[in-house]
């Protein structure tokens, strides 16, 4: 890490550069500037944004090269999304500089963020996300290791090396510090090593959990807490954009990561809101690090809003508040619905199980209850049933399927008539 620190000097990186370099090595982003009359210069601070058109993900394709700004001869790294929503994946690709320059930047020369991140040097990391294809396994790798100057045990996400028995076995042994993975990877490795049952805490003694990658109630964080009787805290960021912002020990909506992601909140064509009635908009962001394919004005599909309430141990005017993917929003029986404040109210309800999935039919909801050893699943189904015509106003369809856990990828809550049956 020093030698990193010493060799790669921080450079600092703001919008106008960014749109520049764009603008002059890009056809894609110079042609839609010219569409709408507007030039590099005019673009200085985020409040210009709304100069400039938006980026879609149906117009990058699958085209791997379709956001290059540098020569292919530069690049060091690249990675696809992992498409578990269907649609084409993308491609981004790093330069040498995107990597261990701009990409280290913001953590070796603005003690905020590792301090929001709570690691200290020296300390040990197990990264249980996936290294393979895509980017998150070794983007908080490098921001750990190189970054921070913490060891990693890169105990992976249940790939081809890294089974979960090996993983469990690798922490208990080194008894590690902090631990990065999805939602949905902790409850399994949890269950696996014996949760709640077996005293975790005692067996692992984490100091913190931080999730990535896939959406997560308050509701399902203060379940993985219990299981593994450590601090959970959240951390957003997206396979195209990078990091876009983190929690801080208040656990309480996301810090922007502005050193990395310039974040804005769009209006929907749809108005949709949350449980507590705040509007949302979907989260657009621009890359501020990253020249080998620069992404501006991105509109991620993601759903939140700005809590302008500031919070002290962060330190920022504002904190953002995500509410999951526009794609899980659930339209039943004319209601607006969105899969959060769904797996909110669901896992308040102590015995339905954290692996419960939502299908919707038409204009009726039908939840899928796993079945649990030792649970009565006629008086779950009476509960949540209950439930949803209190809180949702639907009279809920609830089956019992079989009992489920991790099988691999992203946890679906949400599956829909098109992606087949739920398994």
């Amino acid at each position: 890490m020093r030698f990193l620190h010493e060799k790669f000097r921080p450079t600092t990186s703001t919008l106008h550069r960014v749109v520049a370099h764009a603008y002059d090595r890009s056809p894609m982003y110079r042609k839609k500037m010219q569409s709408r009359g507007v030039a590099p210069h005019q673009i200085d601070t985020e409040n210009d944004l709304p100069q400039l058109p938006f980026t879609t993900r149906e117009e990058l394709g699958s085209d791997p090269w379709a956001l290059l700004c540098v020569p292919r001869s530069t690049l060091v790294q690249a990675h696809m999304s992992t498409g578990t929503t269907g649609r084409n994946p993308l491609y981004v690709a790093y330069d040498w500089e995107d990597l261990y320059t701009r990409g280290l930047m913001p953590l070796s020369s603005d003690k905020s963020v590792p301090r929001l991140l709570r690691i200290e040097p020296g300390e040990i990391v197990f990264n249980a996300l996936p290294y393979e294809v895509s980017v998150t396994g070794l983007a908080i790798h490098r921001s750990v290791q190189d970054g921070i100057g913490a060891c990693v045990v890169p105990l992976g996400k249940g790939g081809f090396y890294s089974e979960p028995l090996k993983a469990l076995k690798m922490m208990r042994e080194i008894r590690g510090d902090h631990l990065f993975t999805t939602p949905s990877y902790a409850v399994y490795l949890a269950e696996l090593a014996g949760a709640p049952q077996a005293g975790l805490k005692e067996m692992f003694g984490l100091k913190s959990i931080w999730l990535v990658g896939e959406l997560c109630s308050d509701a399902l964080r203060r379940r993985i807490e219990q299981l593994w009787g450590a601090p959970v805290f959240l951390y957003y960021g997206t396979m195209e954009c990078g990091p876009v912002g983190v929690e801080c020990a208040e656990q309480d909506g996301y810090h922007p990561a502005t050193n990395f992601t310039a974040v804005e909140i769009v209006p929907l064509d749809e108005p949709i809101t949350d449980a507590m009635g705040a509007a949302l908009g979907e989260i657009v962001v621009t890359t501020l690090w990253r020249y080998a394919t620069p992404l501006i004005r991105y509109r991620t599909g993601d759903l939140g809003r700005w809590d302008e309430q500031s919070s002290g141990s962060g330190g920022c005017a504002r904190r953002l508040r995500v509410h999951g993917r526009l794609e899980d929003v659930v339209r039943v029986a004319g209601k607006v619905l969105h899969v959060q404040d769904i797996e909110q109210g669901l896992l308040d309800i102590p015995e339905v199980s954290s692996w419960f999935q939502l299908r919707p039919e038409g204009d009726v909801l039908c939840i899928v209850l796993p079945a649990q050893k030792g649970v009565d699943a006629a008086a779950v189904a009476r509960r949540v049933q209950h439930w949803a015509v209190t809180y949702l106003g639907l009279d809920c369809k609830v089956e019992h399927g079989p009992a489920r856990s991790y099988s691999g990828g992203k946890f679906m809550r949400v599956v829909r008539a098109t992606q087949g049956e739920i398994r």
